[in-house]
Protein backbone atom coordinates (compact mmCIF):
# COMPACT_ATOMS: atom_id res chain seq x y z
CA UNK A 1 0.00 0.00 0.00
CA UNK A 2 2.55 2.09 0.75
CA UNK A 3 4.26 1.90 -2.86
CA UNK A 4 0.83 2.94 -4.03
CA UNK A 5 0.28 6.03 -2.51
CA UNK A 6 4.18 6.68 -3.39
CA UNK A 7 3.29 5.73 -7.11
CA UNK A 8 0.07 8.05 -6.59
CA UNK A 9 2.03 10.98 -5.06
CA UNK A 10 4.72 10.99 -7.58
CA UNK A 11 1.82 10.73 -10.42
CA UNK A 12 -0.28 13.54 -9.59
CA UNK A 13 0.15 16.90 -11.74
CA UNK A 14 0.34 19.25 -8.75
CA UNK A 15 3.09 19.55 -6.31
CA UNK A 16 2.73 17.63 -2.85
CA UNK A 17 4.76 17.93 0.25
CA UNK A 18 4.49 17.26 3.83
CA UNK A 19 6.11 18.58 6.79
CA UNK A 20 6.13 17.98 10.55
CA UNK A 21 5.53 20.23 13.43
CA UNK A 22 9.50 20.96 13.09
CA UNK A 23 8.48 21.96 9.34
CA UNK A 24 10.96 19.17 8.31
CA UNK A 25 10.19 17.74 4.93
CA UNK A 26 8.70 14.14 5.04
CA UNK A 27 7.60 14.21 1.84
CA UNK A 28 8.46 15.27 -0.87
CA UNK A 29 6.48 14.13 -4.67
CA UNK A 30 8.21 14.12 -8.00
CA UNK A 31 6.27 16.76 -9.30
CA UNK A 32 8.53 19.03 -6.93
CA UNK A 33 11.57 17.59 -8.12
CA UNK A 34 11.04 17.94 -11.90
CA UNK A 35 10.33 21.51 -11.22
CA UNK A 36 13.11 22.27 -8.28
CA UNK A 37 15.60 20.15 -9.55
CA UNK A 38 16.13 18.67 -6.13
CA UNK A 39 15.00 15.36 -5.50
CA UNK A 40 13.13 13.55 -2.44
CA UNK A 41 16.07 12.06 -1.14
CA UNK A 42 18.36 15.30 -0.52
CA UNK A 43 15.15 17.09 0.51
CA UNK A 44 13.66 14.94 2.84
CA UNK A 45 14.83 15.60 6.84
CA UNK A 46 15.60 19.17 5.61
CA UNK A 47 13.44 22.15 7.11
CA UNK A 48 11.09 23.57 4.72
CA UNK A 49 12.45 27.18 5.24
CA UNK A 50 16.35 25.65 3.53
CA UNK A 51 14.50 24.14 0.85
CA UNK A 52 11.87 26.70 -0.07
CA UNK A 53 12.58 30.50 0.78
CA UNK A 54 9.59 31.91 0.81
CA UNK A 55 7.95 30.23 2.91
CA UNK A 56 10.12 32.41 5.68
CA UNK A 57 7.64 34.78 5.20
CA UNK A 58 5.56 35.35 8.71
CA UNK A 59 2.45 34.97 6.49
CA UNK A 60 3.27 31.93 5.36
CA UNK A 61 4.60 30.40 8.75
CA UNK A 62 1.49 31.35 10.25
CA UNK A 63 -0.76 29.32 7.86
CA UNK A 64 1.75 26.66 8.21
CA UNK A 65 1.60 27.20 12.05
CA UNK A 66 -2.14 27.38 11.70
CA UNK A 67 -2.70 23.70 10.18
CA UNK A 68 -0.26 21.96 12.26
CA UNK A 69 -1.50 23.34 15.83
CA UNK A 70 -5.12 24.74 15.33
CA UNK A 71 -5.96 22.43 12.30
CA UNK A 72 -7.06 24.73 10.04
CA UNK A 73 -7.13 24.66 6.48
CA UNK A 74 -5.87 27.90 4.07
CA UNK A 75 -5.93 28.55 0.17
CA UNK A 76 -3.73 31.39 -1.23
CA UNK A 77 -4.28 32.28 -4.79
CA UNK A 78 -2.36 32.90 -7.38
CA UNK A 79 -3.10 36.13 -8.12
CA UNK A 80 -1.88 37.65 -5.03
CA UNK A 81 0.65 35.57 -4.20
CA UNK A 82 1.80 34.33 -7.49
CA UNK A 83 4.75 31.53 -6.37
CA UNK A 84 5.84 29.82 -3.21
CA UNK A 85 8.01 27.41 -4.82
CA UNK A 86 10.70 28.38 -6.61
CA UNK A 87 11.66 26.62 -10.06
CA UNK A 88 15.19 25.50 -10.77
CA UNK A 89 18.29 27.61 -11.13
CA UNK A 90 18.69 30.05 -13.57
CA UNK A 91 14.57 30.32 -14.16
CA UNK A 92 12.90 33.62 -13.63
CA UNK A 93 10.46 32.88 -10.42
CA UNK A 94 8.70 36.18 -11.34
CA UNK A 95 7.02 34.08 -13.86
CA UNK A 96 5.67 31.50 -12.48
CA UNK A 97 2.06 31.54 -10.79
CA UNK A 98 0.78 28.93 -8.29
CA UNK A 99 -2.11 27.95 -6.14
CA UNK A 100 -1.41 26.70 -2.44
CA UNK A 101 -3.42 24.68 -0.53
CA UNK A 102 -2.39 23.97 3.23
CA UNK A 103 -4.78 20.69 4.95
CA UNK A 104 -3.80 19.59 8.31
CA UNK A 105 -2.90 16.07 8.63
CA UNK A 106 -2.75 13.63 11.50
CA UNK A 107 -0.84 9.92 11.95
CA UNK A 108 0.07 8.46 15.44
CA UNK A 109 -0.87 11.29 17.44
CA UNK A 110 1.64 14.01 15.23
CA UNK A 111 0.03 16.22 13.11
CA UNK A 112 1.33 17.32 9.58
CA UNK A 113 0.22 20.15 7.63
CA UNK A 114 0.04 18.77 3.84
CA UNK A 115 0.32 21.79 1.26
CA UNK A 116 -0.24 21.52 -2.40
CA UNK A 117 0.97 23.53 -5.13
CA UNK A 118 -0.96 23.71 -8.19
CA UNK A 119 0.88 25.06 -11.58
CA UNK A 120 -1.17 28.33 -12.62
CA UNK A 121 1.16 29.43 -15.11
CA UNK A 122 -0.43 28.83 -18.15
CA UNK A 123 -3.85 29.17 -17.08
CA UNK A 124 -2.63 32.67 -15.55
CA UNK A 125 -0.95 33.44 -19.05
CA UNK A 126 -4.08 32.47 -21.19
CA UNK A 127 -6.03 34.91 -19.31
CA UNK A 128 -3.25 37.87 -19.43
CA UNK A 129 -3.46 37.16 -23.50
CA UNK A 130 -7.22 37.03 -23.12
CA UNK A 131 -7.70 40.09 -21.19
CA UNK A 132 -5.05 41.82 -23.93
CA UNK A 133 -7.08 40.88 -26.70
CA UNK A 134 -10.20 41.97 -25.25
CA UNK A 135 -8.32 45.47 -24.82
CA UNK A 136 -7.43 45.25 -28.34
CA UNK A 137 -11.53 44.53 -29.36
CA UNK A 138 -12.67 47.15 -27.40
CA UNK A 139 -9.98 49.67 -29.30
CA UNK A 140 -10.77 48.30 -32.39
CA UNK A 141 -14.02 48.63 -31.59
CA UNK A 142 -14.41 51.70 -30.59
CA UNK A 143 -12.50 52.55 -33.71
CA UNK A 144 -15.01 51.29 -35.81
CA UNK A 145 -17.50 52.84 -34.26
CA UNK A 146 -15.88 56.27 -35.00
CA UNK A 147 -15.42 55.41 -38.18
CA UNK A 148 -19.07 54.42 -38.41
CA UNK A 149 -20.25 57.65 -37.22
CA UNK A 150 -17.81 60.03 -39.36
CA UNK A 151 -18.77 57.70 -42.04
CA UNK A 152 -22.83 58.78 -41.54
CA UNK A 153 -21.71 61.85 -41.05
CA UNK A 154 -19.78 62.44 -44.33
CA UNK A 155 -23.55 60.46 -46.03
CA UNK A 156 -25.78 63.33 -44.04
CA UNK A 157 -23.35 66.23 -44.69
CA UNK A 158 -22.09 68.54 -47.43
CA UNK A 159 -18.31 68.18 -47.21
CA UNK A 160 -17.61 72.04 -47.92
CA UNK A 161 -20.15 73.44 -45.44
CA UNK A 162 -20.67 70.78 -43.36
CA UNK A 163 -25.00 71.86 -43.61
CA UNK A 164 -26.83 68.96 -44.08
CA UNK A 165 -27.31 66.99 -47.89
CA UNK A 166 -29.84 66.56 -50.31
CA UNK A 167 -30.79 63.04 -48.03
CA UNK A 168 -30.74 64.49 -44.98
CA UNK A 169 -33.14 67.61 -45.72
CA UNK A 170 -35.41 65.09 -47.00
CA UNK A 171 -35.29 62.56 -44.22
CA UNK A 172 -35.90 65.75 -42.17
CA UNK A 173 -38.80 67.13 -44.11
CA UNK A 174 -40.55 63.57 -44.27
CA UNK A 175 -39.96 63.28 -40.45
CA UNK A 176 -41.26 67.06 -40.08
CA UNK A 177 -44.43 66.47 -42.46
CA UNK A 178 -45.70 63.81 -40.50
CA UNK A 179 -44.85 65.34 -36.71
CA UNK A 180 -46.76 68.46 -38.38
CA UNK A 181 -49.72 66.47 -39.38
CA UNK A 182 -50.03 64.83 -35.59
CA UNK A 183 -49.57 68.13 -34.06
CA UNK A 184 -52.00 70.13 -36.89
CA UNK A 185 -48.45 72.67 -37.49
CA UNK A 186 -47.38 74.56 -40.42
CA UNK A 187 -43.97 74.61 -42.31
CA UNK A 188 -42.12 76.17 -44.50
CA UNK A 189 -39.88 75.09 -47.40
CA UNK A 190 -37.89 77.95 -49.09
CA UNK A 191 -35.73 77.13 -51.98
CA UNK A 192 -32.79 79.66 -51.40
CA UNK A 193 -30.27 80.30 -54.93
CA UNK A 194 -27.49 82.60 -55.15
CA UNK A 195 -28.06 85.21 -58.16
CA UNK A 196 -24.79 85.40 -60.14
CA UNK A 197 -22.81 83.10 -58.37
CA UNK A 198 -20.94 81.07 -61.43
CA UNK A 199 -19.93 84.98 -62.47
CA UNK A 200 -17.97 84.88 -58.93
CA UNK A 201 -16.24 81.63 -59.97
CA UNK A 202 -15.73 82.21 -63.11
CA UNK A 203 -14.12 86.12 -61.99
CA UNK A 204 -12.44 84.93 -59.00
CA UNK A 205 -11.70 81.03 -59.41
CA UNK A 206 -13.08 78.31 -57.49
CA UNK A 207 -11.29 79.06 -54.52
CA UNK A 208 -12.75 82.34 -53.49
CA UNK A 209 -16.21 80.90 -54.89
CA UNK A 210 -15.66 77.77 -52.12
CA UNK A 211 -14.92 80.45 -49.46
CA UNK A 212 -18.49 82.44 -50.94
CA UNK A 213 -20.32 79.53 -50.07
CA UNK A 214 -19.08 79.19 -46.73
CA UNK A 215 -19.99 82.73 -46.13
CA UNK A 216 -23.48 82.06 -47.65
CA UNK A 217 -24.06 78.96 -45.14
CA UNK A 218 -22.99 80.50 -42.40
CA UNK A 219 -25.15 83.60 -42.98
CA UNK A 220 -28.31 81.53 -44.04
CA UNK A 221 -27.84 79.50 -40.46
CA UNK A 222 -27.67 82.30 -38.40
CA UNK A 223 -30.71 83.78 -39.76
CA UNK A 224 -32.74 80.97 -39.72
CA UNK A 225 -34.56 79.81 -35.57
CA UNK A 226 -32.41 77.25 -34.50
CA UNK A 227 -35.09 74.18 -34.43
CA UNK A 228 -34.81 74.89 -38.15
CA UNK A 229 -32.86 73.47 -40.80
CA UNK A 230 -30.90 75.01 -43.92
CA UNK A 231 -29.01 72.55 -46.10
CA UNK A 232 -26.83 72.31 -49.26
CA UNK A 233 -28.34 70.76 -52.49
CA UNK A 234 -25.12 71.47 -54.54
CA UNK A 235 -23.83 74.67 -55.98
CA UNK A 236 -25.12 77.67 -55.05
CA UNK A 237 -28.22 75.66 -54.11
CA UNK A 238 -29.78 75.72 -50.76
CA UNK A 239 -33.06 74.87 -48.94
CA UNK A 240 -34.61 75.79 -45.58
CA UNK A 241 -37.02 73.81 -43.64
CA UNK A 242 -38.51 75.98 -41.19
CA UNK A 243 -41.41 75.35 -38.42
CA UNK A 244 -44.29 78.34 -38.05
CA UNK A 245 -46.53 79.19 -36.12
CA UNK A 246 -48.62 80.89 -39.25
CA UNK A 247 -48.19 81.21 -42.78
CA UNK A 248 -47.17 84.30 -42.60
CA UNK A 249 -44.23 83.75 -40.37
CA UNK A 250 -42.56 82.41 -43.85
CA UNK A 251 -42.66 86.29 -44.94
CA UNK A 252 -40.64 87.27 -42.03
CA UNK A 253 -37.77 84.68 -42.54
CA UNK A 254 -37.71 85.62 -45.92
CA UNK A 255 -36.58 89.24 -45.36
CA UNK A 256 -34.52 88.21 -42.70
CA UNK A 257 -32.32 86.39 -45.18
CA UNK A 258 -32.68 88.84 -47.96
CA UNK A 259 -31.29 91.59 -44.94
CA UNK A 260 -28.11 89.01 -44.31
CA UNK A 261 -27.13 89.30 -47.90
CA UNK A 262 -27.79 92.71 -48.45
CA UNK A 263 -23.79 93.49 -47.14
CA UNK A 264 -21.30 92.50 -49.69
CA UNK A 265 -19.15 89.53 -48.80
CA UNK A 266 -15.51 90.21 -48.42
CA UNK A 267 -13.22 87.44 -49.72
CA UNK A 268 -9.36 87.43 -50.03
CA UNK A 269 -9.46 90.80 -50.30
CA UNK A 270 -12.27 90.95 -52.54
CA UNK A 271 -15.72 92.29 -52.08
CA UNK A 272 -18.63 90.48 -53.75
CA UNK A 273 -22.24 91.42 -53.58
CA UNK A 274 -24.68 88.85 -53.87
CA UNK A 275 -28.75 88.46 -53.89
CA UNK A 276 -30.76 85.79 -53.61
CA UNK A 277 -33.83 84.15 -55.04
CA UNK A 278 -35.84 82.57 -52.77
CA UNK A 279 -38.92 80.71 -53.51
CA UNK A 280 -41.43 79.24 -50.87
CA UNK A 281 -43.99 76.36 -50.64
CA UNK A 282 -45.96 75.97 -47.16
CA UNK A 283 -47.32 73.08 -45.17
CA UNK A 284 -50.31 72.08 -45.83
CA UNK A 285 -51.48 74.55 -47.74
CA UNK A 286 -49.40 73.89 -50.94
CA UNK A 287 -49.21 70.02 -50.46
CA UNK A 288 -48.47 66.90 -48.01
CA UNK A 289 -45.97 65.52 -49.84
CA UNK A 290 -42.23 66.15 -49.61
CA UNK A 291 -42.35 66.26 -53.55
CA UNK A 292 -44.90 67.99 -54.20
CA UNK A 293 -43.62 70.58 -51.77
CA UNK A 294 -40.16 70.78 -52.78
CA UNK A 295 -41.67 71.05 -56.58
CA UNK A 296 -43.73 74.16 -55.37
CA UNK A 297 -40.47 75.45 -53.89
CA UNK A 298 -38.73 75.10 -56.84
CA UNK A 299 -41.17 76.47 -59.16
CA UNK A 300 -41.75 79.70 -56.67
CA UNK A 301 -37.83 80.74 -56.71
CA UNK A 302 -37.22 80.07 -60.78
CA UNK A 303 -40.41 82.48 -60.99
CA UNK A 304 -38.23 85.29 -59.12
CA UNK A 305 -35.09 84.23 -60.89
CA UNK A 306 -37.54 84.79 -64.25
CA UNK A 307 -38.90 87.94 -62.57
CA UNK A 308 -35.76 89.40 -62.32
CA UNK A 309 -33.79 87.82 -59.49
CA UNK A 310 -33.39 88.95 -56.02
CA UNK A 311 -36.33 89.16 -54.00
CA UNK A 312 -38.70 86.05 -52.45
CA UNK A 313 -41.77 84.43 -53.89
CA UNK A 314 -44.91 82.59 -52.24
CA UNK A 315 -46.06 79.52 -54.29
CA UNK A 316 -49.19 80.54 -56.32
CA UNK A 317 -51.03 77.30 -57.54
CA UNK A 318 -52.27 79.56 -60.17
CA UNK A 319 -48.65 79.91 -61.60
CA UNK A 320 -47.63 76.22 -61.17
Amino acid sequence: MDNLISQALNKAHMGIMIVDRHLKVVVWNAWLERFTGKNAEEVIGLNLLEVCPRFKSNMYLNILQNALYHGQSRFCSSALHKAFILPNDGEDGQLFRQNMHVEPLYHEDRSYALIQITDMTNTNTRVYKLKNLIKELETEYAKIKISEKISKHLSLHDPLTGLPNRLAYNDRLAWAISNAQRNNSKLAIMFVDADGFKQVNDTYGHHVGDQVLLEMAKRLSESIPSADTVARLGGDEFIILSHLKDDHDAEIIAKRLEAAFSTHFKIAGNYINLSMSIGISLFPKHGQEPSELLRHADGAMYKIKKNGKNGYGIYEPENA
